[in-house]
């Protein structure tokens, strides 16, 4: 029986992109990805459209798969599929049984290759403010699980943990806080001893309780932290409130909605694969921000008809109103057997500089780019230009905004060639607890009026007391459901979203 190959990812400790530049490569590549709990959910839609996705988490007393069953189903998988990723939060090897399950996979003739990724035995500590050594203060560190194989209290030597100058570190310990602070006090430890309990760390939504040997219990009592929780004990602790630059973001703490529509990338060696980025998204979790994101729809290309292509001559231009158009464009060219030779003649014409770029990185430089992410201004730039633009061949979606097209000059011939879709996603309707949740949101964050339909007939007609759009179009449509405040962006862009928001 021949097999295909399975690769250990590990997924780094829950901020998206701390994974390796070699892990998201084989998440791109991967026909079947199985993965667990802590893993952060827009690493999945890095993965193709046709890539089987295999969910195996375990939190305690409620494992979706015991371990000896996970290892069997790497097995069948690597039966089945030429590359098989088994995407594991943290790293692979450290108390996260990937070596195990690298084992098992050789035993059984598999090939196997492990990608190693950031423990958050480090990363949660960094994000706290929290150096894992430091001069003067610890010369060496000690990782710990606090967790054995069957959920109960590790059999620990504490005798062994006593040095003032070693950062111990004790995974999986939120249950056993108690324990572990008797048996280092019994051991010898001061009472004074710095400790700290960081739950979630590097996300958004991180929490921690910095206290002592001798009251960090009650602490952790009062305050409700949440697992996945990671124990610090050492005078590194007492660093806390000086390197904590990851928590003193301008947005740390503020939880937003945003409903949002998947996009897709292409290019030569992948073809079509999905994209995690949402430059918005990207910019509220770098400014500190958590983000409830909910998949409205996904854009994906549609076949066209390209036989106008061989009729094009100088004047006509292809109009790109968006990065979708674009990417949907070439898409159909390269399927096609075709290059950009095949639109040598034609001029070309972009919304926006984000559109450009896009036009760009396949090898065609715009002859118009409107400065204002409307269709207004670009329509105008061509009305500028009437007496030399002969036909226009607009690569749009199948729902358009009516800005460009009722602008263009009446004399000038519009071909409208519809070239992706938003395909709705089947609709889950979230948890009456989930829907507290983006009640309870700072804002919520509308970027299209589709969005926004969708977003409020979710949420029964309920948002959050602060509301954010995109623009006028957007607004309306939120407006027809009664809302009043209503913040828009000045300039109908995600960056004019970003400086209302900050």
């Amino acid at each position: 029986m021949s097999f295909g190959k399975v690769v250990l990812v590990g997924a780094g400790p829950g901020q998206v992109d701390l994974i390796s530049v070699k892990g998201m490569e084989y998440l791109k590549r991967a026909d079947c990805l199985v993965y667990d709990r802590l893993v952060n959910d827009r690493l999945l839609n890095c993965t193709s459209d046709m890539c089987e996705k295999v969910y195996v988490g375990k939190e305690n007393h409620n494992h979706t798969l015991a371990q000896d069953k996970i290892n069997e189903l790497l097995l069948d998988k690597a039966t089945k599929y030429k590359l098989v990723v088994r995407l594991k939060g943290g790293d692979p090897y450290v108390f996260g049984r990937g070596g195990e399950e690298a084992l098992f996979l050789k035993e059984n003739n598999v090939a196997v290759e492990v990608v190693p990724g950031i423990s958050s035995s480090i990363a949660a500590l960094t994000a706290a403010g929290i150096p894992i050594t430091h001069r003067g203060l610890s010369k060496g560190f000690q990782v710990i699980t606090a967790q054995s194989r069957k959920d109960l209290a590790s059999v620990i030597d504490y005798s062994k943990l006593t040095d003032p100058e070693i950062t111990l570190v004790f995974l999986m310990g939120l249950a056993h806080v108690k324990d572990i602070s008797e048996n280092l006090l019994l051991v010898g430890r001061k009472n004074d001893t710095p400790v700290a309990v960081i739950s979630n760390g590097t996300t958004n939504h991180q929490n921690k309780v910095i206290g002592r040997l001798d009251n960090i219990t009650s602490l952790v009592n009062e305050s409700g932290i949440e697992s996945p929780a990671i124990i610090v004990v050492g005078n590194v602790v007492s660093l806390a409130d000086s390197l904590s630059f990851f928590e003193n973001r301008p947005l740390f703490g503020k939880k937003y909605f945003l409903p949002t529509i998947l996009n897709f990338n292409y290019s030569y060696e992948k073809g079509i694969y999905r994209n995690y980025d949402n430059e918005l998204e990207d910019w509220l979790i770098d400014k500190g921000a958590q983000v409830i994101r909910i998949v409205s729809g996904k854009i994906s290309p549609k076949k066209i008809n390209l036989s106008f292509i061989s009729n094009i001559k100088e004047g006509d231009y292809l109009i790109f109103t968006s990065q979708n158009g674009v990417k949907s464009f070439f898409w159909n060219l390269m399927e096609a057997g075709l290059d950009t030779r095949a639109i040598a003649r034609a001029s070309f014409a972009a919304i926006g500089a984000k559109t450009a770029l896009s036009l760009s990185s396949f090898g065609i430089k715009a002859d118009i780019v409107s400065s204002k992410q409307n269709g207004q201004d670009l329509a105008q730039l061509l009305n500028d230009r009437v007496k030399t633009v002969q036909k226009i061949f607009w690569l749009c979606g199948t729902v358009t905004s009516e800005g460009f097209e009722n602008g263009i000059d009446k004399s000038i011939s519009v071909n409208k060639i519809p070239c992706y879709e938003n395909i709705k996603e089947e609709r889950i309707e979230p948890s009456e607890d989930e829907k507290r949740e983006i009640l309870n949101c700072d804002g919520a964050i509308f970027t299209s009026g589709s969005n926004a339909l969708f977003g409020i007939e979710m949420m029964d007609g309920k948002l959050p007391t602060n509301i954010y759009s995109i623009g006028e179009f957007c607004s309306k449509t939120i407006a027809s459901f009664g809302f009043e405040n209503i913040r828009e962006a000045q300039i109908s862009s995600y960056k004019g979203l970003m400086e209302i928001i900050l």
